[in-house]
């Protein structure tokens, strides 16, 4: 089991949606792991717990001292008393005792040396962040349960009401058949995971990138084919003149018969760029309803925009392995990149606004495309672990 696997599997055992197989494997993966790669996985425990507060929880009253308890006393280690965020804890106690059980292995593994000092149980910093080695993709079935892309094997993943859900050779995903009935699934891509594509039941592709989501049917039925999405996804949707396929993103809706564009809409970017590469488009929001044709790019807030040369190698850059910066902003930027390789972006000082332009693959280590960065002379970054400091 790999490390980006154990932590995948570290957000199911979260919702207690794991088989026992698996949870028997993840546990036998944190007593052997090296310490970094332990310390990553029960972060991400922890997080996946933190970022779901609708499950049943109860917070551990002395989370550190159950720690302590747990360990030999003659390998006993010093942990520093410091005010620590408390662990919200899975019911029933079953599951409870799993992360206490854990928690044990952690500890453990980091006692081995007499005389530990608070230091020897922190994660040391990384000098470089690597590129994402595969997609973490997962799709959340309508009954709540979740697929690992990358932990099954190709052949059917999936039915739902007489509608496969297929992983094909290439390791795409796909879905076959039709059904009486609208059933949604969500197809969830996270940060630091390259590109997966997946194809719908009507043929139409998408391809989502690292940080985005996409709800969808089954099979569509009725007079339309709609989905919803957050992030950034590229379409190439099949052509049917009786059924025009609508992406929704809050109050954004960009509607189609059969075409090939783009949807740029993460929450935290001040607007939504849908570029056209082939065929038609009508992009509406609250205010208003604008076509645009290929070449262009409308760029959505509370009007609509149109960019009537859009830069389309920068715009598809992300489905084809590349970084290419044509005219984006300091923090667009540094945003675009964190959700790449999956660091957190810290800024001391006051950075310029910059307006960047640079072509670089993103199968290098972080380090080479900041460094690409600093040459313009706006910004200095400093690497630790997974945070990026910039600096002016």
């Amino acid at each position: 089991m790999t490390t980006e696997k154990a932590i995948q599997i570290a957000g199911l055992i979260a919702k207690s949606d794991v088989e026992p197989g698996v949870l028997s494997s993840w546990l036998e993966f944190l007593e052997t792991a090296p310490s970094a790669d332990a310390h990553r996985v029960l972060e991400a425990y922890d997080e996946a717990l933190a970022s779901n507060p609708e499950l049943p929880q109860r917070v551990a009253p002395d989370f550190m001292e159950r720690l302590r308890n747990l360990l030999p006393q003659e390998n006993a280690v010093t942990i520093k008393e410091t005010p620590v965020r408390k662990i919200r804890w899975w019911l029933p106690a079953a599951a409870a005792a799993v992360l206490i059980l854990v928690a044990g292995y952690f500890i453990r593994q980091r006692s081995n040396v007499s005389n530990a000092t608070p230091t020897d149980i922190v994660q040391q910093p990384a000098t470089d962040v690597k590129p994402p080695a595969g997609n973490r993709a997962m799709i959340t079935l309508s009954n709540g349960s979740s697929v690992l892309l990358d932990s099954v094997s190709k052949g059917q993943l999936a039915l739902e009401d007489n509608v496969k859900l297929v992983k094909l050779d290439d390791g795409k995903i796909a879905y076959e058949g039709t059904t009486g009935e609208t059933i949604y699934n969500t197809l969830y891509n996270p940060r630091g995971s390259r590109p997966v594509d997946m194809t719908l039941s009507d043929g139409s592709r998408v391809w989502l990138n690292a940080g985005s989501s996409i709800s969808y049917p089954v099979a569509f039925t009725g007079n339309e084919r709609k989905v919803t999405m957050t992030g950034e996804a590229y379409f190439e949707v099949a052509h049917d003149a009786k059924k025009a396929f609508i992406v929704t993103k809050g109050e954004m809706e960009t509607k189609v018969l059969g075409t090939r564009f783009n949807i740029k809409a993460y929450d935290e970017e001040s607007d939504i760029k849908v570029t056209l590469l082939e065929g038609s488009v009508a992009v509406k929001n609250k205010q208003s309803t604008l076509v645009i044709k290929p070449g262009q790019q409308a760029q959505i807030t509370n009007a609509i925009a149109v960019d009537s040369d859009a830069d389309l190698e920068a715009v598809m850059a992300w489905k084809n392995g590349r970084f290419v910066f044509a005219g984006s902003g300091t923090e667009e930027t540094l945003r675009e990149i964190a959700r790449w390789y999956d660091v957190e972006v810290v800024f001391e000082g006051k950075v310029t606004e910059q307006h960047f332009g640079g072509d670089i693959s993103r199968n290098v280590e972080a380090s080479k495309v900041f460094e690409m960065l600093e040459n313009t002379g706006v910004l200095h970054v400093r690497i630790e672990g997974k945070k990026i400091i910039v600096l002016p």
